[in-house]
């Protein structure tokens, strides 16, 4: 079924450079609420209306992914995430008088998830999701290679970053859509650092870790783990010594840039994290 403005929806979201297969993902997402409309509001049966749409309709929706799909949190979080940016469009182009979601909040992660590994195996998907922010997957993709909070952020960085060689075409990709955007930035500020504040600053131009971590708070609901930096690497360390057990701990402290104190209490934590 086509749901209300789909055309121009989809236009729109073209415009904003997502992905087909993201876009694809929207349109499963309001096509389901839709259809959920027409099989519980009478007046939505013979013609989907957006007249008459509460955030009540927003919400039962949503109760019922939770509690009769079983859909996960970051499931939850992604088709209120779709259906926000989608009424948000409506409301700013003026297609619509109220804005559904607006006091419909994404659900918190809960603190076992604060450190977990899954993202590696996922960074592909996640550098390709332009529903992401650049900072967010900057700072995904950089932490991959293992690099800290402090290396990045640090001025000089981008001459690493230069030097960076991909690993795949979807990093290759995301190189140069990143290089892409952050140009008018850097000749903004007259910088060539890679994570720059928005608004002209002269003098002090480069995002601060508190800046950064706006970005990143801001697509944690999206992704469903904790984006703070330090879990991130404490991650990346996990992740390795978990998949390459035949390195020496010689071998591993040079890779990892460990100490033996540290070594041997990632590999403490690695013990527990797979428990």
């Amino acid at each position: 079924m086509n749901y209300p403005y789909q055309d121009r929806f989809q236009l729109f979201l073209n415009q904003q450079g997502l992905a087909p297969l993201t876009i694809k993902t929207y349109d499963a997402t309001l096509t389901h609420f839709f259809t959920f409309l027409m099989d519980n509001r009478p007046e939505f049966a013979t013609s989907p209306q957006l007249i008459n749409l509460t955030e009540t309709d927003v919400r039962a929706f949503l109760t019922v992914l939770k509690e009769n799909e079983k859909i996960t949190l970051s499931t939850y979080n992604k088709n209120l995430s779709h259906l926000n940016r989608y009424f948000r469009y409506l409301f700013t182009h003026k297609l619509i008088k109220i804005y559904p979601t607006l006091t419909i909040h994404g659900k918190a992660t809960s603190n076992n998830k604060r450190l977990t590994t899954k993202w590696l195996e996922k960074l592909p998907e996640i550098l390709h999701d332009n529903q992401i922010h650049f900072y967010t997957r900057l700072t995904i993709f950089l932490s991959s290679r293992g690099y800290t909070v402090s290396e990045f952020l640090a001025p000089g960085f981008e001459n690493v970053w230069q030097k960076l060689s991909p690993a795949n075409e979807t990093e290759k990709k995301f190189i140069s859509n990143f290089n892409f955007f952050i140009k008018p930035l850097q000749e903004l500020q007259h910088s060539p650092q890679i994570f720059l504040k928005q608004r002209f600053s002269p003098d002090n131009p480069g995002l601060s870790n508190a800046g950064l971590h706006k970005y990143l708070r801001q697509d944690e609901g999206y992704l469903g783990f904790s984006l703070a930096p330090k879990f991130l690497h404490q991650a990346y360390i996990l992740y390795e010594l978990n998949n390459h057990p035949e390195l020496s701990p010689a071998q591993l402290m040079e890779k990892l840039r460990l100490d033996p104190a540290s070594l041997l209490y990632y590999q403490k934590q690695l013990i527990n994290h797979n428990k």
